[in-house]
């Protein structure tokens, strides 16, 4: 398994709340941050870069933080380990707060 990998998830957190829980999973899992981006209040993402084999301990250190990862991550981590691996995180966030919610522009027609 090489090559870089797309993972999607869920959260209840503002976009801070996020970010500060994703910091402390990659920490615990001793996955490297190499990026991270906030899309308006809707979205996170991160970029990262394993080098050893810490996929268990990232899955494990994510659900411990309620990010709620989907069915494709964990197939996108399946496999066996062939060296350092790359990849990124969409999380997306469920909140009420400032941010929650963005105006639909109208459709013509």
């Amino acid at each position: 398994m090489t090559g870089d990998r797309a993972l999607t998830a869920t959260m209840h957190a503002t976009p801070s709340e996020a970010l500060q829980a994703v910091e402390r999973a990659f920490a615990r899992a001793h996955v490297f941050l190499t990026e991270a981006h906030q899309l308006g209040g809707l979205a996170l993402v991160v970029h990262w870069d394993m080098e050893g084999d810490h996929r268990q301990l990232l899955v494990d250190a994510l659900l411990e933080e309620s990010v709620n990862l989907h069915e494709g991550a964990f197939e996108a981590l399946h496999g066996s380990w062939q060296g350092p691996l790359t990849g990124s995180l969409h999380v997306t966030l469920e909140h009420e707060g400032r941010d929650s919610k963005v105006p639909v522009p109208a459709v013509p027609g």
